[in-house]
């Protein structure tokens, strides 16, 4: 039993849980400025339920990509048949919506709803937009730094966005290590390690500027342990580059922001 639900929670995504959770998280204690074991409560129930139906659909219409860039995963392995994977998508979705009505209010409970609308948007056709290049990478960054927005609310905004260009700056390295799988499935994916490398240098520039107006100044620390990270990896470490740039950036990027919440709290 125990083995069985693993499989299912390895078909998310332990990154995206780490960030989403720290998202929301952050932005609700920052913004209301106090401790609540209900903020704990919602940003578990975001990164665990919503966020977790949104890459588990992914999960299950990206088998052809898989077989090839990650094998190892439940579905393409075989530790999870698609009926069940569809099954426990079913059990997300319902959670999710129920969920969402006991724990949120007003606009906050149609800003979560709305999760679940991107992720069909973003898996499923008519708009399918993992399949849009740039959109694909655009749409991430935002699902990623959406948390914070809802939970923040207007007076984190500067700090939201600039979350969001750090975000497509990651983003935009995941495309290096998904080649192989992408062409099987028909999406577009020509991007050089230097090209790619440039275009999230610019995003986690615009963060640091982005971060410098806002507020929370401190919040700088993510866009700059991730550049910091980047070039030292592009010049020095060049083995394993494509494959390994992305997954140590999310690590990266989530002390770093344990540390900015923490000296937040701590000075203010």
């Amino acid at each position: 039993m125990f083995r069985k639900l693993s499989a299912f929670f390895r078909l998310y995504r332990a990154d995206v849980f780490l960030l989403s959770f720290l998202a929301f998280f952050a932005g609700r204690l920052l913004g209301k400025d106090d401790f609540s074991w209900l903020f704990l409560i919602q940003a578990l129930f975001v990164s665990l339920f919503p966020y977790n139906f949104v890459y588990t659909l992914n999960s299950i219409t990206d088998v052809v990509e898989d077989s090839a860039n990650k094998p190892w995963r439940p579905l393409p392995s075989g530790a999870v048949s698609r009926h069940d994977a569809v099954k426990w998508l079913v059990f997300l979705a319902i959670g999710s919506i129920a969920g969402s009505v006991v724990l949120f209010q007003g606009l906050e409970k149609l800003l979560i709803f709305l999760v679940l609308l991107f992720g069909v948007a973003y898996s499923l056709p008519p708009l399918m937009l993992k399949k849009r290049g740039l959109a694909a990478c655009f749409v991430t960054g935002i699902g990623i730094s959406y948390p914070m927005i809802i939970a923040g609310g207007t007076d984190f905004l500067p700090c939201s966005l600039s979350l969001l260009l750090h975000v497509l700056g990651v983003t935009a390295l995941k495309d290096l290590s998904d080649r192989e799988g992408d062409i099987l499935a028909g999406r577009k994916n020509s991007r050089n390690i230097k090209k790619t490398c440039i275009i999230s240098t610019v995003f986690m520039l615009l963060s640091v500027a982005g971060f410098l107006i806002s507020p929370q100044k401190i919040a700088v620390m993510l866009p700059v342990s991730s550049l910091l990270l980047l070039f030292f990896s592009f010049f020095f470490v060049k083995k394993d580059f494509e494959e390994k740039i992305y997954g140590r950036i999310i690590l990266i990027t989530g002390i770093t922001a344990v540390a900015a919440v923490t000296v937040l709290k701590i000075a203010f």
